[in-house]
C-alpha cells in the first residue's frame, strides 16, 4: 500500500508542476530579436515598447517570466496581487525597477490596495497608444485584485451586493455578469482602455470550462451579456429591496454600449485544469498504470462527489475482480459517471480499458478535476477536498467485500496547496481505513457531519493520509485521484 500511496502523490505532484505560471508563460512566448511569438500563432514586432499589467494569484511568478523573456524591450509594468505573495519571492533589482506591485485583497475581498492598483492600471491603459504593446497577465483570484467600480459606487456597495447574491446561490457566472455591470475595467473594459494599443492577454483558468468572459471577469474579452442581464439576476433571487440604491440604479438602467472594437485584442488560454489533468494522465502512463482521465467539469456539492467516487470505485473493482453480472455494473456506472459530469460514451472506453487490465495484469488510474462547494453545517475544520475524501472513506466502508481484489487509494486536492483555512492541500485514503480508524476511536461519519475533515485526517495515524505541500503559486482547482492496484497474490483471470 506504500507504494500506491507513493505513487499517486507522485501523480498529483505532475499534475501541480505542469501548471505553473512561470512554465506556463515560457512555453507561450518567445522572443528573438525584435519579434515576439504567442503560442506559435501570432508574431508581434516591439522595440522597448512593451508594458505589462497583471492581476491574480499567480500573476507574480508570470510577471517574473514575462520579464525574463521581454525585459529588454520593457516600458513598466503593474502588478495587483495578493497580499504576502512578495515574500514568497527573491525579487530581482531590475525586475523591482521595472514594476510597480500592489498586494491588497486580504481574504480575497477588494481593499483600498485593490483600488489604488487599479486605478494606476487605468491610466496605463489608457495613455498607450498605437505603437504600444500590452501585455495582460491574468489568473484565478484577479476579480478582486482588479477593482473599480463606477461613478457613485463604493467598493462597500459593490461587495454588499456580490455578498447578497454569494449567499442567495448565485454561480459563478450569475455573478460575475453582474461584476462586468458594476465595474469601470471588468467585462471587456480594459481592452477598451487600451486600444489602439496591440493587446495580448495571457490567461490561466481556475474556472470549470474555462469561459474567458468569467475568468476574472473577463476584463479583456468583449461582454456579450444582454444590458438587462444583471438586473435579471438580482430579480431571479428576489433581492430587488435589499440592494444599496444606488446598485439598484446603475443595474436596472440601459447604458449606451461602446462602440470600440476589439480587433486589437487577442486573448490565449495558456493553462487550465484540463492541463493539470492531461499531466497527470500522462505521468501515470508513464509509470506503468492503464489510465483515463474521467472530466474536468467536476462539480457540486463534496460530501456528494466523494459518494460518487466511491461508487465508482466499487463498480469499477468489481468489474476488474470479474465480478457476474457486467451488464448491471455498466447500468450502475453510467449513472455514477453522469453525477460526475462524465461524458456517457467515456463508460464504453472504461468498460474496454478494464478488460486490458485484466488480460495484462496492469493497474488502472483514473483522474477527474474541478471544483466543489461545501454546505457548512458543523463547527469543524476543514476544506472541500478533505471533505470529499472523508465522505469516499465513509462510503466504501459500506462495502468493503468489493474491494478483495485490489488495493484502491483515492486522492484529492488542490492544485493551489491550499484547502480551505487549514494547512493542508487535500488528502487520501484507501480501503480498510474506516476500521482502522474506528480502532484508534475516531469516528469518521461524526467527523464528517461536523464539516471536520482537517482534524480527522490530522489525527488519523499521525496525519500520514494528509497531503500537505505549503503553497504552490498556481491554481486551476482540483484534482481527483483513482487507482486500483492488483494485490500480490494469484488471482485466477
Amino acid at each position: 500500500m506504500v507504494n500506491v500511496m507513493n505513487e499517486i502523490r507522485l501523480i498529483y505532484k505532475a499534475a501541480v508542476d505542469a501548471v505553473k505560471p512561470g512554465q506556463l508563460v515560457n512555453q507561450a512566448v518567445r522572443c528573438s530579436g525584435n519579434v515576439v511569438k504567442i503560442k506559435e500563432e501570432l508574431e508581434i514586432e516591439v522595440d522597448n515598447n512593451c508594458h505589462v499589467i497583471g492581476f491574480g494569484k499567480a500573476v507574480l511568478a508570470m510577471a517574473l517570466q514575462m520579464d525574463t523573456i521581454i525585459g529588454h524591450h520593457m516600458m513598466k509594468g503593474i502588478i495587483s496581487i495578493p497580499h504576502g505573495v512578495m515574500s514568497q519571492y527573491s525579487l530581482p533589482d531590475q525586475f523591482l525597477k521595472r514594476y510597480t506591485i500592489y498586494e491588497g485583497a486580504v481574504n480575497n475581498i477588494p481593499d483600498e490596495e485593490s483600488l489604488k492598483a487599479t486605478k494606476e492600471i487605468e491610466e496605463m491603459a489608457s495613455n498607450l497608444k498605437d505603437c504600444d504593446v500590452l501585455f495582460v497577465l491574468i489568473s484565478g483570484g484577479g476579480s478582486a485584485l482588479l477593482a473599480s467600480p463606477v461613478d457613485d459606487l463604493t467598493l462597500d456597495d459593490k461587495q454588499k451586493t456580490i455578498q447578497l447574491l454569494s449567499k442567495s446561490g448565485a454561480n459563478i457566472q450569475e455573478l460575475n455578469s453582474v461584476r462586468k455591470k458594476l465595474s469601470r475595467i471588468k467585462g471587456g473594459k480594459l481592452a477598451q482602455l487600451s486600444y489602439p494599443a496591440t493587446t495580448v492577454a495571457l490567461i490561466l483558468s481556475d474556472v470549470i470550462g474555462s469561459p474567458l468572459d468569467v475568468i476574472a471577469s473577463g476584463p479583456t474579452v468583449e461582454n456579450k451579456d444582454p444590458q438587462n442581464r444583471g438586473w435579471n439576476i438580482i430579480q431571479k433571487y428576489q433581492l430587488e429591496n435589499q440592494l444599496p440604491v444606488k446598485v439598484a440604479k446603475c443595474l436596472s438602467i440601459t447604458s449606451p454600449r461602446n462602440e470600440i472594437s476589439f480587433d486589437h485584442v487577442r486573448n490565449y488560454l495558456i493553462g487550465s485544469n484540463l492541463t493539470a489533468l492531461q499531466a497527470a494522465e500522462a505521468h501515470a502512463t508513464q509509470i506503468g498504470f492503464v489510465t483515463a482521465v474521467l472530466s474536468d467539469h467536476i462539480q457540486g456539492e463534496a460530501k456528494e462527489i466523494g459518494k460518487h467516487f466511491a461508487q465508482i470505485a466499487r463498480i469499477v473493482a468489481q468489474m476488474m475482480a470479474k465480478s457476474n453480472d457486467q451488464h448491471k455494473h455498466m447500468e450502475a456506472l453510467s449513472v455514477a459517471a453522469e453525477n460526475l459530469n462524465v461524458d456517457p460514451r467515456f463508460c464504453c472506453t472504461l468498460e474496454r480499458l478494464i478488460r486490458g487490465c485484466l488480460n495484462t495484469r496492469k493497474n488502472l488510474c483514473l483522474i477527474g478535476g474541478g471544483e466543489t462547494t461545501v454546505s457548512v453545517r458543523g463547527s469543524g475544520l476543514g476544506g472541500r477536498n478533505q471533505e470529499m475524501v472523508l465522505s469516499y472513506l465513509v462510503e466504501t466502508a459500506e462495502d468493503p467485500a468489493s474491494f478483495d481484489e485490489l488495493e484502491v487509494v483515492f486522492l484529492s486536492a488542490g492544485t493551489d496547496g491550499i484547502d480551505g483555512p487549514t494547512g493542508a492541500a487535500g488528502a487520501t485514503t484507501c480501503d480498510g481505513m474506516f476500521k482502522e480508524a474506528q480502532a484508534q476511536g475516531l469516528d469518521p461519519i461524526t467527523y464528517l457531519n461536523n464539516n471536520d475533515s482537517y482534524n480527522f485526517f490530522h489525527l488519523f495515524q499521525q496525519g500520514n493520509y494528509h497531503l500537505i505541500t505549503g503553497p504552490s503559486g498556481t491554481n486551476v482547482m482540483d484534482i481527483h485521484i483513482l487507482c486500483f492496484n492488483w494485490k500480490q497474490r494469484n488471482v485466477s483471470l
